[in-house]
């Protein structure tokens, strides 16, 4: 038996088990560079969206437990713009959810109306960041309560990147040439902007101004439903998080190509649903170089042994062509935090 027949009777057991149906069919969708996500049919007409999740020794995040109960966090808390988590099966890393009939959100079809409800959605998750609500939700992936957890991330990530360029030599040369010699200038211009807005690089936030986070929110991981509603996807690392990474990974995202003036609209939109959060446009300004510098090494780990087992897991291909596309989105990143630092483009 090959690991993907393995892998639907695992899916059969778990329906028929917890939802008493038979499935007739199954069809790999597309997304989930992390995970195989499927559609299946049963006998009686229902339809259900199926996720394996990877996991290895190397990465022990258990990114099913932690979209699971985040997704049934949000349905008991009324938050209707996500789907409804039916059953799972944590040995085998396995999770059952509502699937979400609608069209991928890109390109003309997003305007205002789409920022509003993204802007909408990440202020009824900081409604529930309250301990008494979401004391139970752990931290965001990575999350970064200070900026200098931040600085210290970036700094792991270039690590990494500098040991997989001793044997890429196009890696090699554009982090010596171009990526690691503005990270540099960032780091100088960094102490500058924070001693100059009173922002101490070591001070951790408080919580009552952190908000719960989907940590990888944006319209790549959304679907339109026909009467025009938003339902977003994806809650692997969701958690407690800063919302200056939000609003600044929101900006940044490469999943994403939006104009300047819906960023402007969901930028301020942001600084006006938060006004509770003094100086959070300032904190924004100062951590939106960082994240960016994070995005450009998370776009570079391609080359990492690492990300190319997520990848065969997933059944995309790992062939080198894509290494290079990689390289240019990197390098495009690049390109837009360094026109941004000193001219920071949003504001409140």
């Amino acid at each position: 038996m090959t690991k993907e027949s393995e892998l639907q009777q695992l899916i059969r057991g778990l329906i028929r088990r917890n939802l008493g149906k038979e499935i007739t069919s199954f069809e790999k969708l597309k997304g989930g560079r992390n995970s195989r996500v499927m559609r299946v049919d049963c006998q009686d007409g229902s339809i259900f969206a199926v996720k394996a999740y990877f996991q290895s020794a190397q990465d022990p995040r258990d990114r099913m437990g932690c979209e699971y109960q985040a997704l049934a966090f949000m349905k008991k808390e009324d938050i209707h713009q996500v789907p409804t988590p039916l059953c799972y099966d944590s040995d085998g890393n396995i999770a059952v959810y509502e699937f979400v009939s609608g069209d991928p959100v890109h390109g003309d079809i997003i305007g205002n109306l789409e920022i509003d409800q993204a802007i909408t959605f990440l202020m009824e998750l900081r409604k529930l960041a309250t301990p008494k609500k979401a004391g139970h939700i752990g931290s965001a992936s990575e999350a970064c309560f200070s900026i200098r957890d931040i600085l210290r991330n970036v700094e792991e990530r270039f690590e990494r990147l500098e040991n997989a360029a001793l044997q890429k030599p196009s890696l090699a040369s554009f982090l010596g040439q171009e990526l690691s010699p503005f990270r540099a200038g960032v780091t100088d211009w960094l102490g500058r902007f924070c001693q100059r807005k009173g922002l101490p690089i070591d001070q951790v936030i408080s919580e009552s101004a952190r908000t719960l986070s989907p940590s990888d929110f944006g319209f790549h991981n959304a679907l339109k439903l026909p009467d025009g509603r938003l339902v977003f996807l994806d809650f692997e690392y969701f958690g407690w998080d800063d919302p200056a990474k939000t609003v600044s990974d929101f900006l940044l995202h490469p999943g994403m190509e939006l104009p300047h003036e819906l960023l402007q609209h969901f930028f301020a939109g942001m600084m006006n649903a938060f006004t509770d959060l003094g100086g959070l446009a300032d904190r924004v300004q100062a951590v939106y170089p960082l994240f960016g510098l994070k995005w450009c090494a998370i776009l570079l780990n391609e080359f990492t042994r690492e990300h190319n087992e997520r990848r065969i897991f997933s059944a995309e291909s790992v062939d080198s062509p894509q290494e290079a596309i990689q390289l240019e989105k990197a390098k495009r990143m690049l390109g837009i935090i360094s026109r941004n630092l000193h001219e920071f483009p949003y504001h409140p």
